[in-house]
């Protein structure tokens, strides 16, 4: 099998001996595809979307020594195709601006919006989200707010319960659409009651 172990300006394998300024020998290119050091005066536009910066600002400064109608149109090709990068690197950067802007608004109302049902479920419990076990394991209320169902289960007081059975948690799923109301007033942990080994 015959080892490539390089690339012409096309990102097409070529192998070693290829000289670099004749077409390319292989099958599927027969001749018809240059290597960089060989181009032709004109290129195709398809073509010079995937030659590097380099080498099309290497072109463009060979061009520029020519004297040529032919020369001064791929002149333009060339700085054409130089202003299209440019404009996709522009819109590039819009579209992150735009999609950081996006995040930011979305963090903020996230943040009103839980804090809104914070000040709310301080109020309704006055203050007493924890059970004492919960204290004294060091479970906090932002956890009975925001965490897990599970946490919210075991350790939350049942005024806290009753008050996320008419309001949602603020949690991530209330955040994507979701209907976080707990529809019960309690529930046993889901570990289930502790057998003892014999």
């Amino acid at each position: 099998m015959v080892r490539y172990d390089r690339r012409d300006y096309l990102m097409h394998w070529v192998r070693k001996e290829q000289p670099q300024n004749r077409p390319c020998t292989h099958a599927c290119c027969r001749g018809y595809r240059q290597h960089p050091e060989h181009w032709p005066v004109i290129l195709p536009s398809r073509r010079l979307r995937h030659v590097s910066d380099e080498d099309l600002m290497t072109r463009f400064a060979k061009l520029n020594r020519q004297d040529t109608p032919q020369a001064r149109y791929a002149e333009n090709q060339v700085l054409a195709e130089a202003q299209r990068r440019d404009d996709a690197d522009r819109a590039r950067a819009i579209r992150r601006e735009a999609v950081a802007a996006n995040r930011a608004e979305r963090q903020f109302e996230r943040e009103v919006e839980g804090e809104r049902i914070k000040m709310e479920a301080e109020a309704y419990t006055k203050g007493y989200l924890v059970t004492a076990e919960g204290r004294a394991r060091g479970i906090s209320d932002a956890e009975i707010l925001s965490g897990r169902e599970r946490v919210f289960i075991r350790y939350a007081t049942p005024e806290a319960k009753a008050f996320f059975a008419e309001t949602p948690r603020p949690t991530g799923a209330y955040f994507r659409g979701k209907d976080t109301r707990i529809t019960y007033s309690d529930r046993p942990s889901p570990r289930g009651p502790r057998t003892r080994r014999r």
